[in-house]
């Protein structure tokens, strides 16, 4: 019998088209490798930014390939570090509530209409912004656009949706018990910033923090943090920048709320260390999830692209030494990585993994070896070349759809970068040396400076991490709380 492979390879053969691809194809002699070409330069969409009647930026990129469209609105101020003191989880519970009911639609009538419309639209709140995600078909844009507009500028914010949201957000947060890897984020945020502070907290909320909220504070928080001056609208599809602007502008563009506030200016300052070793004990914990970090860089800081090419290098990938070493050599995790929170102040720099828990001790101390080799030695030639072009390689997908390419650029105008930053984003890649990127690491990364942060069964990893030289644990609850 033959395989469907066979039978598909079989029904190719025969078909007309089959013949047209080798017969077309400049390579005539299919027995021979193909010698190199030039590598190919991947050139980003152009956005044309516009602004709509209210103040609200406006940046729109034209792709008519397929009738669809997706858009991203960014909120900056209304992320979580615009948290009130004592009222952690405010700014993601408000924009939860955006799409439980507005403009005369109740929840679920919200629901019904993106069904018809075959559109989704979702809402939350990130750290620096809140942001609506939208996608949809070109021949529902118009309808989608007024159904998103109502979403955002004529919440209900009602007593009973109030109530079920609440309740399912408190069960959320008693869950997190069983959540090893977000009880180890806690951790290490509130470690490296202060656990009451804008960047430290819990971003989804606390126990303590979700008895005293009120519908009043999620009314205050929306009145006083979506404000339509601030935000930007991207759009990317099969849609027309002339004729959207017109539409935008009789109805999210009329939009004028007021009581706004400016947006604070958050304090992320590091805080000094304590304890540079925190532990929430998870008895019988089969692996320790692991996190290791300190404040990194800001985006906007010269030495950009180097850190770029040493988080590529130290854990962007499977290639990257983190997984050689952790997973294909030692064979103690299923992955391992490291990355930078980019935000509008310096955010965590973090190496995140979960090694099975005999070998939690000696894992930790082969990422620190590996850190440390880095910013003792330079990558070789072909290490580097690797990372860049891991890097300049993966730049493309970035854009491979139309929400993709709105999220792109919803970032860009976040953090206040021009709409053509990513036309020259390879050539500073292909620009950074061997001695900077062992430089960035000196600067940047010490592991001195380090926090670890483990969620594990303490009694069976206790004797090894004693030998790591980080002190005595600072012991955390189960909710990532100092005990």
């Amino acid at each position: 019998m033959k395989t469907l492979a066979a039978l598909l390879i079989a029904g190719l053969a025969g078909h007309a088209f089959a013949d047209d691809v080798f017969t077309k194809s400049p390579i005539k002699d299919w027995t021979k490798k193909p010698g190199s070409t030039t590598e190919p330069r991947f050139q980003p969409p152009v956005a044309k930014r516009l602004k709509l009647a209210n103040g609200m930026a406006l940046l729109v990129v034209e792709n008519k390939k397929l009738p669809i469209a997706s858009f991203v609105l960014v909120a900056p101020g209304a992320g979580t570090a615009a948290d009130p003191a004592g009222k952690a989880g405010l700014a993601a519970f408000t924009a939860d509530l955006l799409d439980e009911g507005a403009g005369g639609l109740t929840a679920l009538g919200i629901a019904e209409e993106q069904d018809r419309l075959g559109a989704s639209i979702k809402i939350g709140a990130g750290t620096d912004a809140a942001v609506v995600a939208v996608d949809t078909l070109s021949r529902t844009l118009d309808t989608t656009i007024d159904l998103v507009t109502k979403v955002i500028t004529q919440p209900a914010f009602e007593q009973k949706e109030f109530e079920r949201v609440r309740g399912d957000r408190k069960t959320a947060i008693d869950l997190r018990r069983d959540q090893p890897r977000e009880v180890v984020g806690i951790v290490l945020g509130g470690a490296l910033y202060g656990h009451d502070s804008a960047y430290g907290h819990a971003g989804a909320g606390t126990q303590a923090s979700f008895k005293n909220l009120t519908l009043a504070d999620t009314k205050g928080f929306f009145a006083e943090h979506w404000n339509p001056a601030t935000m930007t609208l991207v759009i990317a599809g099969d849609v027309d920048a002339a004729a959207l602007k017109k539409k935008l502008d009789g109805g999210l563009g009329a939009w004028k709320p007021a009581g706004g506030k400016p947006i604070a200016k958050v304090d992320a300052t590091a805080k000094p260390l304590g304890k540079r070793l925190l532990v929430v004990d998870r008895k019988d914990a089969a692996q320790s999830d692991v996190r290791i970090g300190l404040v990194g860089p800001l985006w906007s800081d010269k030495r950009y692209f180097e850190f770029e090419v040493l988080t590529t290098t130290l854990g962007g990938g499977f290639t990257s030494r983190l997984v050689q070493k952790l997973r294909e050599e030692m064979g103690i995790t299923y992955g391992a990585g490291a990355s930078v929170d980019w935000r509008l102040q310096p955010g965590p720099f973090v190496i995140g993994t979960a090694i099975q828990t005999p070998d939690t001790g000696r894992g930790i101390a082969e990422i620190i070896k590996i850190l440390d080799d880095l910013s003792a030695n330079e990558l070789s030639a072909a290490e580097l070349e690797k990372s860049k072009q891991n890097i300049i390689r993966a730049l493309p997908a970035m854009f491979d759809s139309n929400g993709a390419t709105a999220n792109a650029f919803a970032d860009l105008a976040l953090h206040g970068k021009p709409d053509a930053y990513y036309a020259t984003y390879a050539d500073a890649v292909r620009k950074v040396t061997a001695k900077q990127v062992k430089e960035a690491a000196r600067a940047i990364i010490p592991t001195g400076k380090m926090t670890v942060a483990i969620v594990g069964d303490l009694a069976k990893i206790k004797a090894d991490l004693a030998k790591l030289g980080l002190g005595e644990p600072g012991m955390h609850d189960a909710y990532g709380t100092p005990k």
